[in-house]
């Protein structure tokens, strides 16, 4: 790759190359520097290289649950949106909660993963359990607090022995705090206009589970904060309890005003908040008090978002970067913010090794963009299976021209060209890289 900028110490340097090797950047610098030729050369045209994001939180569903998406179209999506890592979360059909079970799902990748791809389980209340799951590959774990709630309380002992089964193994166990949020409990709270009470739901239940971890200290990950109020609680514990946590991109962007205009299309769990919360959330984002950024990709069926019941969701990965890059050209957080929320520190918290940076002996897991070109959202315009996003007509500034996923182009000017085997399935704690040809 030759004629690019890349930043770096917080400025952005020109006329750079870098060389890719068996998947591995192998050298760097300006180019009158360049000590060797390129065997195959990729033109910039001056347009700045970005690591590629990782995105912690995604639903790749397939299996049982393809017809919502699959792991080709799953993270197709992603690679468009700049999008290189990922991590897939467990509630699918079958769910990830067995080591067969989780040997069977990376069986079904093999070939399809155009990005990398790590997945977390559900935990067992049992030790042993737990740890052949991380043996076969686990990257992290996963549980929602209404599996373990009664009205709106959680059961303290059933949720007690998964905590004290995980905390041994030093894995991160990602939390999503809350009841079970339905389309009629949003409705109404919006038209009795108290809809501060979902935040307060939002923030008993983050209480409830820190007070029952503080007793076991396993390394907790809280899921999708929707609410200023959460972030503010758990600053002043995060270190004491090694607590990490992220916001999604629709929650820092958008609010219930969403919800009003496009209805069921904009459901999601936790459900959208008002433009104060969304606006300090985006300032929360750029200060310390956020660890990451996620998409949190959930694509449904149209018909079960069109329904009675409609399920919590949308799909995101295409727009990560472009989203992101957007609000960096709007100077309402930097690019050193972006590159360490979106891609360092997802990589440090779930000890996904040799990622989230471009530096000489990382994974060549780039992305070339330019940040003057502009799109205008169309639902259309998505590879995911889900065809619909409440980001219907913004327009973005700030695109992935072309993306590499360990060394090989799977985005050439906007386009997929990739073919399902340039992405690896990762292991944790340390990654290994299973073959995926």
């Amino acid at each position: 790759m030759r004629n690019c900028k890349i930043y770096r110490d917080q400025g952005v340097i020109e006329n750079c190359y870098l060389i890719f090797d068996d998947g591995f950047i192998t050298e760097m610098g300006i180019e009158h520097n360049m000590k060797q030729n390129f065997d195959e050369k990729y033109d910039a045209r001056g347009r700045l290289l970005l690591p590629g994001i990782i995105d912690a939180h995604t639903h790749l569903r397939d299996q049982e649950l393809r017809y919502k998406e699959d792991f080709l179209t799953g993270t197709s999506s992603a690679v468009l949106g700049g999008v290189t890592t990922l991590i897939d979360m467990p509630n699918n059909v079958p769910p990830t909660d067995s080591p067969q079970r989780l040997k069977d799902r990376m069986k079904c990748a093999k070939g399809k993963i155009l990005a990398n791809v790590g997945f977390a389980c559900y935990p067992s209340t049992e030790l042993g359990v737990n740890r052949r799951m991380i043996e076969e590959g686990a990257i992290a774990f996963k549980i929602f607090t209404y599996n373990f709630m009664s009205g709106d309380r959680i059961e303290r002992t059933s949720l007690g022995r998964v905590l004290k089964a995980i905390a041994p193994l030093k894995k991160r166990l990602m939390v999503h705090c809350g009841p079970k949020i339905t389309y009629d409990l949003v409705l109404s709270s919006l038209r009795s206009k108290k809809y501060f009470k979902l935040c307060k739901l939002e923030v008993q239940a983050v209480k409830q589970v820190i007070s029952l971890a503080s007793m076991y200290k396993p390394l907790l990950h809280i899921c999708h904060i929707s609410c200023p109020s959460t972030l503010k609680l758990l600053k002043s514990l995060k270190r004491m309890l090694n607590i990490t946590c992220e916001v999604t991109v629709h929650h820092m962007l958008l609010t219930k005003k969403v919800i009003e205009k496009r209805g069921v299309i904009a459901h999601v769990d936790p459900p959208l908040k008002g433009l104060k919360s969304s606006k300090e959330l985006l300032r929360l984002f750029a200060s310390c008090d956020v660890d990451i950024v996620v998409s949190d990709h959930a694509p449904h069926a149209l018909e079960e978002k069109i329904c009675k019941y409609p399920k919590p969701g949308f799909p995101n990965l295409q727009l990560m970067m472009p989203l992101l890059l957007t609000q960096v050209n709007k100077g309402l957080f930097t690019l050193s913010t972006l590159l360490d929320k979106a891609s360092a520190r997802p990589a440090k918290i779930f000890g996904i090794s040799k990622r989230g940076l471009i530096e000489v002996g990382f994974r060549a897991d780039v992305v070339e963009v330019d940040l003057k070109r502009k799109i205008k959202v169309r639902s259309d315009m998505l590879v995911s299976k889900g065809k619909y996003t409440p980001f219907e007509g913004m327009t973005l500034q700030g695109f992935p021209m072309r993306t590499f996923v360990n060394g090989m182009c799977v985005v050439d000017e906007g386009f997929v060209v990739g073919k399902g085997h340039e992405g690896a399935i990762l292991r944790g704690p340390v990654e290994s890289v299973v073959s995926n040809g």
